[in-house]
């Protein structure tokens, strides 16, 4: 007898844990969540790409209007604009997937294995 009441708040231990995964999985793979983060982060590329260039072009243009040098300044913020816009979209996105990475795993590469402690 002892057994069947050891048994019974195992399994009702186990449907705790197992509705509580549940919930979280659900929670994690909601479309709109991950959908808006998406949106988010293309939109936060394309405009580190954008304020780059136009960054340069308009510190380019001002210091040829200022200096009177012609289209030389203007040329090469243009070019050094779009780098650091390209720089930029390399950082965002490589430290992205180092977040996921770190969300998905311990840390240590190995993926996380939960216990009943957290």
């Amino acid at each position: 007898m002892g057994d069947d009441r050891k048994s019974s708040s195992d399994k009702a231990s186990f449907d705790k844990r197992l509705s509580t995964l549940a919930r979280e999985v659900a929670a994690r793979d909601a479309p709109g969540e991950r959908r808006s983060s998406a949106y988010h982060f293309g939109f936060r590329l394309a405009t580190d790409l954008l304020a780059g260039v136009l960054g340069g072009f308009a510190i380019g243009w001002g210091l040829d209007y200022w200096l009177g040098t012609s289209p030389w300044f203007l040329l090469v913020l243009i070019v050094l604009g779009m780098a650091a816009g390209i720089l930029n979209v390399i950082r965002a996105a490589s430290s992205m997937e180092a977040k996921r990475h770190l969300e998905q795993t311990s840390g240590a590469g190995l993926p996380r294995v939960r216990d009943d402690e957290d």
